[in-house]
């Protein structure tokens, strides 16, 4: 397990060696305005880190881009259509999974897209979050078709699949523990994710301009996860120890 020493020992030796770590955020689930949204929100903007919103376009509500518009640094990715569980019995969630027909899967992608454009949500990325993290292998050669540029997963769900014109930029730290009901998975063993791929990245396991990202759901967010949050964002910003990447500034680099 770790802890916030650790952390901060950790980013003393990237320091120490010259380099900045780079970090990202993605919150999943946004669908409308609620008092969550804005607490996160008012949390990303306090820290002065960007957020990048995995929304789900068939709940879009028709206030959602008037919210983001008053935002600061917020960005919006695809999260699927409806979050829709198409998997038979048995298998893992996925709305774009292995046992889907993949014309099915691309009408949905596309219908997706249309209605966040419809929607007129500002900031708006041709990147895809897929829900529950998972996505078939089959179909990730037809995201660049449909106009997407990034793919953003879970590190332990879908690897790196070197798409040609397909950026991947993963999350790997999620403080939230879903087994069992969504519930805070603890400092020291959320720090102990976060650190590991740290010192992978140092130690060239994986690429070190990986950036680490983190995942949160605002709407399943507890207070107890809210405070780590909140105490995260605080180590993880110092001025010249840390760096918050836009993944806006992959596709253009990509």
């Amino acid at each position: 397990m770790a802890t916030w020493t650790d952390l901060d020992r950790e980013l003393r030796i990237w320091q120490d060696a010259g380099h900045v770590p780079t970090f990202w955020w993605r919150d999943d689930d946004t669908e409308r305005p609620t008092p969550a949204l804005d607490r996160l929100i008012g949390l990303a903007e306090g820290a002065g880190v960007p957020l990048h919103l995995a929304v789900v376009p068939a709940g879009v509500a028709p206030d959602l881009a008037a919210r983001l518009a008053r935002a600061q640094d917020v960005h919006v990715m695809q999260h699927g259509l409806a979050h829709i569980n198409h998997e038979p019995p048995g298998a893992r969630a996925s709305e774009v999974g292995q046992n889907r027909d993949i014309a099915l899967q691309l009408r949905d992608l596309a219908d997706g897209w249309q209605r966040l454009v419809a929607a007129g949500l500002p900031n708006l990325l041709p990147a895809f979050a897929p829900p529950w993290n998972r996505i078939a292998m089959t179909t990730l050669p037809h995201l660049p078709g449909l106009g997407y540029r990034l793919l953003s997963a879970f590190d332990a769900t879908v690897p790196q699949a070197h798409v040609p014109g397909l950026v991947q930029i993963n999350v790997q730290c999620d403080p939230i523990r879903w087994k069992d009901g969504a519930r805070f998975r603890g400092s020291d063993t959320t720090l102990h994710i976060l650190l590991e791929h740290l010192r992978q990245r140092r130690r060239g396991d994986v690429p070190r301009d990986e950036p680490t990202g983190l995942v949160t759901h605002h709407l399943q967010t507890d207070e107890a996860t809210w405070d780590f949050t909140q105490r995260l964002l605080a180590h993880l910003t110092q001025p010249g120890q840390t760096r918050w990447l836009r993944l806006s500034s992959f596709m253009e680099s990509g």
